[in-house]
């Protein structure tokens, strides 16, 4: 279960990381259309980076926030199904006494309430 939950973080850290090379060659398709000056392009791959950075960090928590929602969720099931359990295993526990005493209770009646000697 951990696993998954940690692949998942992980997977969603992974969309919105982006390396510097991919925001420099985004800087440069901008340049080549006219979007952005040659002489800002530092300042805007820079830009670029920490944009995605801070999206990174907004998502690694709510993936987190998530994860652990997920295993207080498992955890609750859990509890609730150990409860379960117990009271089924009291329950068994009557049944079983409760069938015993019935067999005795039959054994008696079939040999007429006595006790058979021994010899």
């Amino acid at each position: 279960m951990l696993e998954i939950v940690e692949k998942l973080i992980l997977a969603g850290v992974g969309l919105a990381n982006m390396t510097k090379e991919k925001a420099d060659k985004l800087a440069d398709t901008l340049i080549s259309k006219g979007q952005l000056q040659a002489k800002d392009k530092n300042a805007a791959v820079s830009k670029i980076l920490d944009a995605t950075r801070k999206v990174d960090k907004q998502l690694e928590e709510k993936m987190r926030d998530i994860a652990l929602g997920v295993m207080k969720g498992t955890e609750k099931v859990m509890s609730g199904t150990e409860k379960q359990i117990d009271q089924l295993h009291k329950k068994i526990a009557k049944l079983s006494a409760d069938l015993e005493a019935e067999r005795k209770k039959t054994k008696r009646a079939a040999t007429g309430g006595k006790r058979a000697s021994k010899k």
